[in-house]
Protein backbone atom coordinates (compact mmCIF):
# COMPACT_ATOMS: atom_id res chain seq x y z
CA UNK A 1 0.00 0.00 0.00
CA UNK A 2 1.15 3.39 -0.71
CA UNK A 3 2.49 5.52 1.73
CA UNK A 4 0.27 8.34 0.96
CA UNK A 5 -2.79 5.90 1.38
CA UNK A 6 -1.58 4.74 4.67
CA UNK A 7 -1.32 8.70 5.95
CA UNK A 8 -4.89 9.28 4.00
CA UNK A 9 -6.01 6.05 5.97
CA UNK A 10 -4.68 7.46 9.56
CA UNK A 11 -6.19 10.66 9.25
CA UNK A 12 -9.56 8.83 8.66
CA UNK A 13 -9.35 7.19 11.34
CA UNK A 14 -8.06 9.88 13.48
CA UNK A 15 -11.18 12.02 11.79
CA UNK A 16 -13.91 9.58 12.35
CA UNK A 17 -12.68 9.07 15.99
CA UNK A 18 -13.05 12.64 16.50
CA UNK A 19 -16.60 12.87 14.46
CA UNK A 20 -18.20 10.19 16.93
CA UNK A 21 -16.31 11.17 20.07
CA UNK A 22 -15.98 15.22 19.96
CA UNK A 23 -12.22 14.57 20.40
CA UNK A 24 -9.54 11.98 20.78
CA UNK A 25 -8.69 11.76 16.92
CA UNK A 26 -5.21 12.58 18.25
CA UNK A 27 -4.85 9.72 20.84
CA UNK A 28 -4.57 7.49 17.84
CA UNK A 29 -2.96 10.00 15.23
CA UNK A 30 0.39 9.82 16.97
CA UNK A 31 0.74 6.23 17.03
CA UNK A 32 -0.55 5.69 13.86
CA UNK A 33 1.95 8.16 12.45
CA UNK A 34 5.13 7.27 14.52
CA UNK A 35 4.28 3.68 13.26
CA UNK A 36 3.68 4.87 9.61
CA UNK A 37 6.75 7.96 9.26
CA UNK A 38 9.23 5.46 11.24
CA UNK A 39 9.98 9.19 12.68
CA UNK A 40 10.68 10.10 16.78
CA UNK A 41 7.98 10.83 18.45
CA UNK A 42 8.73 14.06 18.84
CA UNK A 43 8.84 15.02 14.99
CA UNK A 44 5.31 13.59 14.67
CA UNK A 45 3.58 15.33 17.37
CA UNK A 46 4.03 18.85 15.57
CA UNK A 47 2.10 17.19 12.39
CA UNK A 48 -0.26 15.62 14.81
CA UNK A 49 -1.13 18.83 16.09
CA UNK A 50 -1.61 20.30 12.17
CA UNK A 51 -3.31 17.47 10.82
CA UNK A 52 -6.13 17.46 14.20
CA UNK A 53 -6.95 21.70 14.31
CA UNK A 54 -8.67 21.25 10.95
CA UNK A 55 -10.43 18.00 12.23
CA UNK A 56 -11.62 19.28 15.07
CA UNK A 57 -12.74 22.59 13.52
CA UNK A 58 -15.21 20.81 11.15
CA UNK A 59 -16.43 18.61 14.02
CA UNK A 60 -17.06 21.84 15.82
CA UNK A 61 -19.14 23.33 12.81
CA UNK A 62 -21.04 20.05 12.69
CA UNK A 63 -21.50 19.36 16.33
CA UNK A 64 -22.48 23.60 17.13
CA UNK A 65 -25.14 22.50 14.63
CA UNK A 66 -26.47 19.87 16.68
CA UNK A 67 -25.71 20.94 20.35
CA UNK A 68 -26.10 24.26 20.81
CA UNK A 69 -23.04 25.08 22.43
CA UNK A 70 -21.85 28.81 21.61
CA UNK A 71 -18.94 29.57 20.77
CA UNK A 72 -18.60 32.30 23.11
CA UNK A 73 -19.23 29.71 26.38
CA UNK A 74 -15.90 28.01 24.69
CA UNK A 75 -13.82 31.06 24.83
CA UNK A 76 -12.44 30.28 28.50
CA UNK A 77 -11.41 26.79 27.87
CA UNK A 78 -9.80 27.75 24.87
CA UNK A 79 -7.75 30.48 26.66
CA UNK A 80 -6.48 27.82 29.14
CA UNK A 81 -5.68 24.98 26.75
CA UNK A 82 -3.62 27.37 24.68
CA UNK A 83 -1.67 28.71 27.99
CA UNK A 84 -1.61 24.64 28.92
CA UNK A 85 0.11 23.83 25.30
CA UNK A 86 2.53 26.88 25.86
CA UNK A 87 3.29 25.50 29.50
CA UNK A 88 3.29 21.98 28.52
CA UNK A 89 5.70 22.83 25.09
CA UNK A 90 8.64 24.38 27.78
CA UNK A 91 7.82 21.28 30.37
CA UNK A 92 7.93 18.73 27.44
CA UNK A 93 11.32 19.49 26.01
CA UNK A 94 13.03 19.28 29.09
CA UNK A 95 11.83 15.50 29.60
CA UNK A 96 13.48 12.58 27.70
CA UNK A 97 11.40 10.88 25.16
CA UNK A 98 10.70 7.50 26.78
CA UNK A 99 9.08 9.05 30.02
CA UNK A 100 6.83 11.53 27.16
CA UNK A 101 5.94 8.01 26.06
CA UNK A 102 4.92 6.64 29.46
CA UNK A 103 3.17 9.32 30.20
CA UNK A 104 1.26 8.89 26.62
CA UNK A 105 0.85 5.38 27.76
CA UNK A 106 -0.67 6.48 30.88
CA UNK A 107 -3.22 9.16 29.34
CA UNK A 108 -4.08 6.11 27.03
CA UNK A 109 -5.26 4.22 29.77
CA UNK A 110 -6.85 6.40 31.74
CA UNK A 111 -8.83 7.71 28.90
CA UNK A 112 -9.64 3.66 28.03
CA UNK A 113 -10.84 3.38 31.59
CA UNK A 114 -12.69 6.09 31.73
CA UNK A 115 -14.51 4.88 28.37
CA UNK A 116 -15.08 1.31 29.76
CA UNK A 117 -16.41 2.54 32.91
CA UNK A 118 -18.17 5.58 32.93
Amino acid sequence: MAISLRYALAGLAAGSITGILGSGGGLILVPLLTRLSKEDSSRVFPYSLSIMLPICFCSLLLQNGFSGVSLQESLPYLLGGAIGGFLSLAVSKRISPLWLHRFFGCILLWSGFRCLFS
